[in-house]
């Protein structure tokens, strides 16, 4: 009788146990999607089964939620990312460390628990900055890549365009250079000098720049994470800021399709 009431006293494990760790984290495929990663390691001595995540930070607009197909078991010892599509992020100093939501598996069905989550190498801090940033320069003009005209002799034009946001922005911006990417450098080299000076008030205009492959195996262009990410250094009432430039994919899709053809990759038309 003894051992039959010790046995019916006996707490059940705690739903999430000791010993599970979450961190945000980037990878290099993650950058272009506009991506991070939940990833949960599982230090404890027994599995977890997550149906749901979500990440939520002053650093986002609104939380982040891994899309599941389904139910991922985290075994003891094991650790899983999971994929988290980023809403627009927003330009804060809050220093509130990120949460996350987990809905996991339980006797009675499910349960959701909420969780601190480390950031060790400051992913959302970075993004955040970024967008500080990229709004300070907005606020001056709209900066994109919007067109890729080959040349026929193993390099491409590419156009940037230059909208004013004309505004009330009295800050002075000078777009500073372009630099290449794993996949592409410019025909002046790593880096492309721009030394153009915008203005909220300016009337619209483009630059060109002469852009060639860097490397020319199939599968750096199959795999191709950022190599039509092109870093747009800029100063903004003196201050150095490093932004991608931004680029729409049609401009993707046709850096690479040049990439391959300069590379003869494809067959000759």
């Amino acid at each position: 009788m003894g051992v039959a009431l010790a046995g019916c006293s006996t707490n059940p494990p705690p739903v999430v146990p000791d010993g599970l760790t979450v961190s945000v984290v980037q990878q290099r495929g993650d950058i272009a999607p506009g991506r991070a990663q939940l990833r949960l390691a599982n230090g404890s001595d027994r599995p977890i089964t997550v149906v749901a995540a979500t990440l939520t930070s002053a650093a986002l607009s609104e939380p982040a939620a891994w899309s599941a197909r389904r139910a991922t078991s985290i075994g003891s010892g094991r650790v899983v990312d999971l994929p988290l599509p980023l809403p627009p992020v927003a330009c804060t100093t809050d220093d509130d460390g990120p949460r996350v939501t987990l809905e996991v598996g339980a006797d009675d069905g499910t349960r959701s628990v909420d969780i601190a989550a480390d950031d060790p190498l400051h992913v959302l801090e970075r993004l955040s900055a970024t967008q500080c940033d990229q709004d300070a320069v907005d606020a001056v003009a709209h900066v994109e890549a919007t067109a890729v005209a080959p040349r026929g002799d193993g390099t491409a034009d590419l156009t940037i365009s230059i909208t004013p946001a004309g505004g009330g922005s009295t800050s002075a911006l000078d777009l500073v250079a372009l630099r290449g990417t794993p996949l592409l450098r410019f025909a002046a080299g790593d880096e492309a000098p721009l030394g153009a000076a915008v203005r909220s008030g300016d009337a619209p205009s483009t630059l060109s720049v002469a852009v060639t492959p860097r490397r020319c195996d199939p599968h750096a262009i199959a795999e191709d994470k950022v190599g039509t990410l092109f870093d747009l250094v800029a100063r903004l009432d003196g201050k150095d800021v490093t932004l991608s430039l931004e680029r729409p994919q049609p401009v993707a899709d046709a850096l690479l399709a040049f990439t391959a053809a300069a590379c003869r990759l494809t067959p000759a038309g």
